[in-house]
């Protein structure tokens, strides 16, 4: 999987243009007009602040880098035209956040996308994060140190620019190498369908939901009085966080909610000592959390799950068989083409097809989530596997 040993050239620096002026954006959108291919990437604040905005952007043509700070420009509308415009490709690593995040936040759309992250998951390399990938396949070092910063803070330090510099500074190059071996393996097609996917995915809104509560491991465990004291600790820190403009495992984290519901504090002081309560919470919130936890308990009144259209159902016995067919074809499937059973085919893809058995080619293409490369490539064979005694 690895091409030709190249020498190490652990880079420096990269040199870059800081934009964070109204002159320096118009020349940069000068200078990306005659391009007919970008690198872009995005740092946000989501580890930081309840709604995440995108706090720096990355751009890279063939011969230049661009740092352009969106907190300091503002009005970014002179980006769009080059983000739609479908003879620009524009290239991402994990292009799905980027782009929702984008999208969110300035309204653009997106044509012609290369994501080298899905490149390299259909090639079947084991480390998908970028900095892996510069190393095995350009030899370039780029360091992980500076991910989890806050980049909505200002002045951003000399290393940190340098840092998101390098993210965008080697990913065409990347992209040529990874196209190469698309190309050559006959996956490009599979690739370009992945990308157009990700270009046109919607932007959900975050809105929070109350019933997450019951995903927290180890709620299906509790007692009714427990499982009620923790649904409310959740509805109560989702609106802790929104108040703090923080995360919500920020305020506290499932492990310390679980904690808290099974074994109430006493009063407000106890929460200064217990595990996992910060200083600012028990500070701000003691009694509020304290009287949320004794009344929850009192009236340990959980609400079922709710209803929704895809209610799991057991597997009958024929569809189980199937299941076993498909699932053995698939790993033999992915061990010829050297990739992860899930690239091959999503599990969830080989219930639905399990349970519901489609009967052609047509009606295989028609199942929800279904690829079309997937179709032109399995269809034939998962269609026998199927039908087989």
């Amino acid at each position: 999987m690895n091409p030709a040993a190249r020498a190490d050239k652990t880079s420096p620096a990269p040199c870059y243009t800081r934009v964070d002026s109204a002159g320096a954006y118009r020349e940069m959108l000068n200078a990306l007009a005659p391009a007919g291919r970008l690198a872009v990437d995005i740092e946000a604040d989501s580890l930081y602040h309840y709604f995440d905005k995108v706090c720096l952007i990355q751009v890279s043509t063939d011969s230049q880098t661009f740092i352009l700070d969106p907190l300091a420009i503002g009005d970014l509308s002179g980006l769009a035209p080059i983000m739609q415009d479908e003879a620009v490709e524009k290239v991402f690593h994990a292009a799905v956040y980027d782009i929702g995040s984008l999208r969110r936040d300035y309204g653009f759309t997106f044509g012609n996308v290369f994501d080298t992250h899905t490149a390299a998951q259909l090639l079947g390399y084991p480390q998908l994060g970028l900095s892996a990938l510069l190393e095995e396949l350009l030899g370039v070092r780029h360091s992980k140190r500076r991910q989890r910063d806050d980049w909505s803070r200002r002045p951003l330090m000399e290393e940190q620019l340098e840092y998101a510099a390098m993210d965008t500074h080697h990913l065409l190059e990347l992209r040529d190498l990874l196209e190469a071996r698309l190309r050559s393996l006959d996956r490009l097609a599979w690739a370009r369908e992945e990308f157009q996917y990700a270009a046109d995915m919607e932007v959900q809104d975050k809105e929070f939901d109350p019933e997450g509560y019951r995903r927290i491991r180890g709620a299906r465990d509790l007692a009714p009085a427990e499982l009620s004291a923790l649904r409310a600790l959740f509805i109560m820190r989702d609106a802790f966080a929104r108040k703090l403009d923080v995360p919500p495992f920020k305020v506290m984290n499932n492990s310390v909610l679980l904690d808290l519901a099974q074994d109430p504090p006493r009063s407000g002081p106890d929460l200064f000592k217990r595990p996992g309560v910060s200083f600012r919470v028990a500070r701000n919130f003691a009694h509020t959390i304290v009287e949320t936890i004794r009344k929850a308990r009192q009236a340990p009144q959980v609400p079922p799950p709710p209803q929704t259209g895809n209610q799991w159902k057991p597997m009958a016995r024929e569809a189980k068989a199937r299941l076993e067919r498909l699932r053995r074809w698939r790993a033999e499937t992915a061990a010829e083409l050297e990739l992860p059973v899930g690239v091959v085919f999503p599990g969830t893809l080989l219930e639905t097809i399990a349970q519901d058995p489609p009967g052609d080619l047509a009606a295989l293409a028609g199942v929800a989530g279904m690829r079309r490369w997937r179709v032109r490539e399995f269809g034939r064979e998962l269609l026998a596997q199927l039908q087989a005694p």
